[in-house]
């Protein structure tokens, strides 16, 4: 009855919010027409561009990013973020503004009424709303991507938001100025869709931030062993096929038997609905730790206190397609780094995987190495992979690449 209600509660946030979206455009329509600006902003300051980052959801790789990008750059940045999708924990003061809007129409007011843009720095997915700015014509338009949904189940997908969603992605990926790909995804959608020309691209990886590097010099307990895993968790009451691989209960009696304690701290921007039968977990096993959702700016020092993080997404658990798995990157690598922590990931995160072995951060791992994930720590030479993480990081750190998405802005900004 717990997980039927879990479901249900899902379902009527959607509900609740597309009605609110629909009274709402009603209103913003009629004021798009009359011209009625929606906030006032002043000219920037002189010498000072100014940067308008836009997206339907607020990833924490955003917010860093736009950070470094004032500190080294010097540009003024801006957020427009749907009032759904922003999530606070995910958020930085380096937005001198920040504004939700609700609708398309109310986005669409916003953005004509913010004058002097040097460039728009949309963050996906999804697609829908940076499509609508891209379409206005106002500043360049820069597509940043992590994950691309076309290659999560291919051109034709069954489920109907995502039929909706992958023409907007296809418009963005070949119409904007540039195209930012923080995994190697972006080239497998061009492939996809036959793309014959393609917009500059930069490939820059989500990277360390060097703000929130924590110091460890532990060293392991065998009879004490802590590993971590931070991200999105999905209920059992979601589809194994789209969500198996975050659905945890498996592997929470995997590690529980082998009396290896497992801290899990859900994304901020899960439902509680998603994760309330973890913390009931939780209270029933001595081993399994289901904690708060953390902000981005204080994760590192919380993840700092464990052995491992770990990436347990193996092809076995879900139908996304190997493409995904193959080269899909997700930030939780570079938190466990930023913790100071190595990491276990699974093998088949082809592009993860081998950034790990290639600094020596971690363990390689095939699902069925779980049932002996124990035997596994205890190959490895602890304080060595430690130190190869901590030297790895300065490397892979935003502070050392922020210049090449600088310099990319000069190549696809407007003029001045």
């Amino acid at each position: 009855m717990q997980i039927l209600s879990a479901a249900n509660r899902i379902v009527l946030s959607k509900i609740r919010w597309l009605i609110f979206e629909k009274i709402t455009s009603l209103s913003d329509y009629l004021l798009w027409t009359l011209h009625v600006p929606a906030v006032t902003i002043p000219p920037k300051a002189s010498g000072i561009k100014r940067v308008v980052f836009i997206g339907e959801q607020l990833p924490p790789r955003t917010a860093r990013i736009a950070k470094w990008v004032k500190r080294s750059g010097g540009y003024e940045c801006i957020l427009l973020c749907s009032k759904k999708g922003y999530i606070h924990k995910f958020s930085d003061p380096a937005f001198g503004k920040i504004f939700l809007f609700r609708n398309k129409w109310h986005l669409q007011r916003i953005v004509r009424a913010v004058p002097d843009i040097y460039l728009f720095h949309s963050f996906a997915p999804k697609s829908f709303f940076p499509d609508i700015v891209r379409k206005m014509n106002k500043a360049p338009f820069i597509h940043d991507m992590q994950d691309v949904y076309t290659i999560y189940y291919g051109l034709n997908p069954t489920l109907g938001w995502l039929q909706k969603e992958l023409p907007h992605e296809k418009s963005c990926l070949e119409q904007a100025n540039g195209v930012v790909g923080h995994s190697l995804e972006p080239n497998v959608a061009y492939r996809k869709f036959k793309t014959r020309q393609k917009p500059p691209t930069l490939f820059f990886p989500l990277y360390c931030d060097d703000d929130f590097f924590q110091n460890t010099n532990k060293i392991i307990d065998k009879d004490n062993i802590h590993i971590a895993y931070a991200g999105g968790v999905a209920g059992s009451h979601r589809n194994p096929k789209q969500y198996g691989n975050i659905q945890f209960q498996r592997l929470i009696e995997i590690f529980v038997a082998q009396k290896i304690h497992f801290h899990i701290y859900p994304s901020p921007s899960n439902v509680r609905a998603d994760y309330e039968e973890y913390e009931s977990l939780a209270r029933n096993h001595a081993y399994f730790h289901f904690h708060e959702p953390v902000a981005q700016h204080e994760l590192a020092k919380e993840l700092s206190q464990y052995h491992f993080g770990i990436l347990p997404f193996f092809r076995e658990l879900s139908e996304q397609s190997d493409d995904k798995l193959k080269y899909a990157t997700t930030l939780k690598l570079f938190n466990y780094m930023e913790a100071g922590i190595p990491v276990i990931v699974s093998k088949d995160l082809g592009y993860q995987s081998w950034l790990v072995e290639r600094y020596s951060a971690g363990i390689g791992i095939n699902m069925g190495d779980l049932q002996q994930i124990r035997k596994r720590i205890e190959e490895q030479p602890y304080e060595h992979v430690l130190q190869s993480v901590l030297q790895a990081r300065d490397k892979i750190s935003l502070k050392s690449n922020i210049s090449r998405l600088l310099s990319f802005y000069e190549k696809t900004g407007g003029a001045e």
